[in-house]
Formats: C-alpha cells, sequence, structure tokens
C-alpha cells in the first residue's frame, strides 16, 4: 500500500469515526439514567467533546478531495513513464 492509498484510508477513517462516536454518545446521552447511577437526566455532549468530533470530522472532509486529487495525479505520472 503506497501513501496516497494510506492517506485516502485514513481520510476516510476520520470521517466515519467521528461520525459513529458521536452516533453512540447522542443514543447513550437518552439512555435512563436513574438510582445509583443518576438522576434520570440526558448526559449529552460537552463543548469539548464537540470540538474533538467535529474538528476530527472536518479534517477528514478537507483532506479527502486532496487525497484522491493526489492518487489521481500519482497514477498519470505513473501511466506517463
Amino acid at each position: 500500500m503506497n501513501k496516497y492509498v494510506l492517506h485516502i484510508v485514513a481520510s476516510v477513517i476520520c470521517i466515519l469515526l467521528p461520525a459513529v462516536g458521536l452516533l453512540y454518545v447522542l443514543w447513550d446521552s437518552h439512555q435512563p439514567k436513574i438510582g445509583p447511577v443518576g438522576d434520570g437526566k440526558p448526559n449529552y455532549p460537552s463543548i469539548s467533546q464537540w470540538i474533538s468530533i467535529g474538528s476530527s470530522f472536518i479534517l477528514g472532509v478537507v483532506n479527502l478531495p486532496l487525497s484522491i486529487i493526489r492518487y489521481k495525479q500519482k497514477a498519470k505520472e505513473d501511466i506517463k513513464s
């Protein structure tokens, strides 16, 4: 696997992992937390959690087109030589 494919895979992971994590956090926040576990109020993600999830997602979205363009350029160079 060359570095261009690795860049594409890393970008896709940066998009999917925060999305799955966000779905889990939102699902978990709506589970009843009563008794010794909590007071029954939903525990929504904090600002720092939103920032980390959002920044990772944005980095993946920005880097995916860049990695695809670089992969296509490398493929064209390989065909010419």
